[in-house]
């Protein structure tokens, strides 16, 4: 449970169900880490299909989608599906993350060594 008491829900189908203090889902996420461009498509496909499932029972849910993969395609159709609310790119997080960890590690250590 979070702060604001958003529970955190692991599942298959959706990947992540995010529910509010009255048991509401306030959120679905989807996490494809499919690194083929020939399966990103499915991956997509597989996560509009769960989004629509939540969207039918609370039609304000959040939809995010995490994809290890986004071809040209499906950035296409993410950014015109109405399903989904936001989408990240999970190896530019991930790229992003090791970047900033490096230059922390940098630091410390210049800071010791000088």
């Amino acid at each position: 449970m979070l702060a604001n008491h958003t529970s955190v829900l692991f599942s298959q189908e959706p990947d992540i169900l995010l529910l509010n203090n009255q048991g509401k889902t306030v959120g679905v996420i989807e996490v494809k880490g499919v690194t083929d461009p020939a399966g990103a498509l499915e991956g997509y496909g597989t996560a509009k299909k769960s989004f629509e499932e939540a969207l039918c029972i609370n039609p304000e849910v959040q939809t995010i989608l995490i994809a290890n993969c986004i071809t040209p395609e499906d950035k296409n159709r993410i950014e015109n599906a109405p399903t989904i609310s936001t989408y990240f790119n999970l190896t530019e997080i991930l790229r992003e993350t090791l970047k900033i960890y490096d230059q922390s590690l940098k630091r410390v250590f210049s800071t010791l060594y000088g």
